[in-house]
Order: C-alpha cells, then sequence, then structure tokens
C-alpha cells in the first residue's frame, strides 16, 4: 500500500519507524566517533607520560654530563663513584617506565613504536657501558655521557614529535565530531520538519476539515459535505460522516414536509375554529342590540294597532332603536378596525403632544367620573416612529378600559420612559384589577370582563395588533391594585 492508501497507524507506525531509525544512526555515528576519540585521548595521555620520562631522562644526562665537566679527570675518587652511578640509575628507571609501556593495548602507530624500541636499545647499551666505566674507573666517560646524551634528546625530541601530532590528531577528531553531530543534528530537524508537514497535511488538516464540517453541519448546514481526499481512518470517518449528513438531510426534508403538511391541517382547522369563534361572538353581540330593536318595534307596532298613539312613548321607543342601531354599528365597525391590516404611514412624533390630545379627548368622561389623571415623562424621551393615529388609539383604548375600572374620585397613573432600546409606557388604574383565571385570554376576540352591552371585546385585541404591528410588545403587569399594562415600542434607528 503506497502512502496515499496507507492507514492511519500504519503511518504513525512508519513516523516512529523513521525517527528512531534517525535516532539510531546518529548514536552509532556518535559512538564511533567517541571511540576514535577515545583512543587520541589514550594516545595522547601516553605520548605525554613517554614524552616527561624521556624529558627526566636528558635532564638526568646532562646534569651526569655537568658533573664530570666539573670534576674533570679527577673521577678515579671512590667518593664520586655513587654520585656519578645515582645519575644513571636514575635514568635507567626513565628507560625502564618508558620501555614498560601503557597498562592497556599500546595506542601509538608501529612506525613510532619501532622507532621507540631502537632507541630504547641504543640507550640500554650506553647505560650499561657508562655503569661499566663508572665501576672499573678506567676510561674517559664524558664520550660516553655525551652519545647517551644525544640518544636521549633523540627520544625525547621523537616524543614531542609524536605528542603534537597526537595533539593535531586529536584536534582533527574533535572537529570531526563537531562536524558529524552538527550534520547529523540538521539532518533530523529536516527529516522532522518533512514529518511534521506530513503529519499536517495528512493528519492535522484533515482532522480541521473534519471538525468544520461538524460544526457547520451541527449549525444546521446540512447541505455541507467534507472532501476526502485520504484512504486511511480519517477518510473512512470523513465518509461516514457524509452519509450521516445526507440521512440527517434526508429526514429533515421528510421531517419539513410533514411539518408543512401538519402546520397547513392545523391552520386550517384554527381558522376554522377562529371563523367559529368569530362568528359565535359577532352572533352574540349583534344579537343584543337586534333584540333590542326587535322588541321596541313590536311595541310600537302593537301600540299603533290598538290605537295607542301616546307621542311619548313612541319617542322613547323610537329612540331605544336608533340607540341600539348605534351599538350595533359600533360592532361592525370595530370590527373592520380589527380585520384592517394595514396602517398609515410612519411618521416620527412626541409623546406628550400624543398626551395633550388624548386629555382633550377624555377630559369629559374624567370629569364626570372626578378621575385625575396624571401623566410622567421622562425628560428628553426620543420620539416614536410610526402611525399616530393608530398608537393614539392603543392609549384611547387603555385609558377607557382605565376610567371604566376606577373608582369614582380614583387617579389614573400613565408613565413613559426609554429603557434599553426601547420606549416604554405604563398604563395603571385603581380598579378591582384583571382576575388571575382570565389573564392569559385578555387579548383574545370577543373576550371582555365588562358586564353584557358594556363591551364587545374587542379593545384590548385591537390593541395587541397594533402594537404587535409596530414591532413592539404588550403584556399585563403586576400592580399593587388595580390593572397594570405595559406597552414596549422599539426605539427609531437613526
Amino acid at each position: 500500500m503506497n502512502a496515499r492508501g496507507a492507514g492511519f497507524g500504519a503511518r504513525v507506525a512508519a513516523i516512529f519507524g523513521l525517527l528512531a531509525g534517525l535516532l539510531v544512526a546518529l548514536g552509532v555515528r556518535v559512538s564511533l566517533l567517541v571511540e576514535e576519540m577515545h583512543v587520541e585521548v589514550r594516545r595522547a595521555v601516553e605520548e605525554h607520560r613517554e614524552e616527561a620520562f624521556s624529558r627526566d631522562m636528558v635532564h638526568e644526562m646532562r646534569m651526569l654530563q655537568t658533573r664530570l665537566l666539573d670534576l674533570g679527570p679527577a673521577i678515579r675518587d671512590e667518593v664520586q663513584k655513587p654520585l656519578l652511578t645515582a645519575f644513571v640509575v636514575e635514568a635507567r628507571r626513565c628507560l625502564a617506565a618508558l620501555e614498560s609501556g601503557p597498562q592497556e593495548d599500546e595506542p601509538s602507530s608501529l612506525e613510532h613504536i619501532e622507532q621507540e624500541h631502537r632507541l630504547y636499545a641504543a640507550l640500554e647499551r650506553d647505560f650499561r657501558a657508562l655503569e661499566a666505566a663508572i665501576a672499573s674507573g678506567e676510561g674517559d666517560l664524558v664520550p660516553l655521557v655525551a652519545t647517551a646524551l644525544r640518544n636521549a634528546e633523540v627520544l625525547n625530541e621523537e616524543m614531542r614529535r609524536e605528542a603534537r601530532e597526537n595533539s593535531t590528531n586529536l584536534s582533527d577528531e574533535a572537529r570531526r565530531v563537531r562536524s558529524a553531530v552538527l550534520v547529523t543534528t540538521v539532518l533530523a530537524l529536516v527529516v522532522l520538519a518533512l514529518v511534521l508537514r506530513m503529519v499536517w497535511k495528512r493528519v492535522v488538516r484533515p482532522v480541521e476539515i473534519l471538525r468544520e464540517g461538524v460544526r457547520r453541519v451541527s449549525s444546521g448546514d446540512l447541505s455541507h459535505r467534507v472532501e476526502v481526499s485520504t484512504h486511511d481512518e480519517i477518510g473512512a470517518l470523513a465518509r461516514e460522516f457524509n452519509r450521516m449528513a445526507d440521512e440527517l438531510h434526508g429526514m429533515r426534508s421528510g421531517l419539513e414536509a410533514r411539518v408543512e403538511e401538519r402546520t397547513q391541517e392545523f391552520l386550517r382547522a384554527a381558522r376554522l375554529a377562529g371563523l367559529g369563534t368569530m362568528a359565535a361572538g359577532i352572533a352574540h353581540e349583534i344579537n343584543n342590540p337586534l333584540a333590542s330593536i326587535a322588541s321596541c318595534a313590536e311595541g310600537l307596532e302593537r301600540r299603533i294597532q290598538k290605537g295607542g298613539g301616546d307621542p311619548e312613548a313612541q319617542r322613547e321607543y323610537l329612540q331605544i332603536i336608533a340607540r341600539e342601531a348605534y351599538r350595533a354599528h359600533e360592532i361592525t365597525s370595530r370590527l373592520l378596525d380589527f380585520a384592517r391590516n394595514g396602517g398609515g404611514a410612519r411618521l416620527r412624533f412626541d409623546a406628550p403632544d400624543l398626551m395633550r390630545e388624548l386629555r382633550v379627548l377624555l377630559e369629559h368622561r374624567l370629569h364626570q367620573r372626578s378621575l385625575s389623571l396624571h401623566v410622567e415623562c421622562e425628560p428628553e424621551l426620543p420620539q416614536l416612529l410610526g402611525d399616530p393615529g393608530e398608537i393614539k388609539q392603543v392609549l384611547l383604548n387603555l385609558l377607557s378600559n382605565a376610567i371604566d375600572a376606577s373608582p369614582d374620585g380614583g387617579t389614573i397613573h400613565v408613565r413613559w420612559r426609554a429603557f434599553d432600546g426601547e420606549v416604554v409606557v405604563e398604563v395603571e388604574d385603581e380598579g378591582p384589577g384583571v382576575p388571575l383565571d382570565v389573564r392569559d385570554r385578555i387579548f383574545d376576540p370577543f373576550f371582555t370582563t365588562k358586564e353584557p352591552g358594556k363591551g364587545t371585546g374587542l379593545g384590548l385585541a385591537i390593541v395587541h395588533r397594533i402594537v404587535t404591528g409596530h414591532g413592539g410588545r404588550i403584556e399585563l403587569g403586576n400592580a399593587g391594585k388595580g390593572a397594570l399594562f405595559r406597552v414596549h415600542f422599539p426605539l427609531p434607528t437613526p
């Protein structure tokens, strides 16, 4: 299987195998270089040891030569023989230390070892000749000392040359180690960069694409699909994700179709129920004035048939008929207002001006009941944007209900304020309030808490329609006593 088709586990194993091989190669290379450096260090130590002993041997021979030159030919004195012999013994000790060599394998080169052995043999002969001449007291010691000194100097020079070469080799070996470690490190970084790139391309990036696909599908975009470019476990996961998205898309399409079907059925049923409710409400509201009109008409007819022509009674019957006809007209007018969807033009207007107009319209009714209308407008209240006529109708309905519910001599409060991007108006009365069991129905059409014949049940329904049509909302709040209606209008955009 090629790299493109390799599984995720195989890729991880290949990555770790590559890294492990790289580390093993680096370890082997460094180990070999360290071993070479170890040999060079041992050689350097040995060469410095040999150079030190050879230097001491040269020093002893020079001391012996200086002593002989100081004594002159009178070396036959038995007192001087032990002193001269001590120089030779010390030199032989240095030679013995050189000949004993290192405790481990000899790290020096074969040519160097052969040269050393030749010089060792020559010095050994020189030292035996010197010891024999000193012991016999015959012959000239100066030439023998000069020969031994020359061989010792040659040996010391050979040791120093070897030490210098070894120092140079050790420096070269250190540079090779540094170069090898540097090259291996650079190679390791290059391989690691390639591995990281492969991991990003083959592992991290596909996971990121899959995560983005999950986010989009979870947010509702069931048409999104993940592009599958690999044939490993991640690719298999992406294909399963796409299959799941296809199934979810199909399920949602079917569900939406069923919901749409059920919604249409529900809307049809709601329209039929609403139509039935409206028909019952209309019949109930209009039947009352029609019954009064029919009753008055029958009574008037009976009086005429009996020849009763009392003008005052006839006038009373006719007034009742006219009043009930106007009442039926009011019911139909309110029905038309409730059914009317469109409003007038949207204009900017001030709430205080609107309240002044409403106070004039309601002044007579307030005076009849000895009611007080207390209006509070927040300073610098923003203007409203909407149909002034419809907003006036909203306030007129709410204030009319408040007047009907308030006891004589009470106070009705109207408060205007701006809050949290809205203009809020509150209408509060001091009446008995709205019973808890009917609070959820007060905005339903044809629902009223007033006595029969005193309300159509359309006022608050019309208020609700107008407020929602202006993008606002109306709610029945909690007051200490009485009813509190709170209307929220959105602030107009600049």
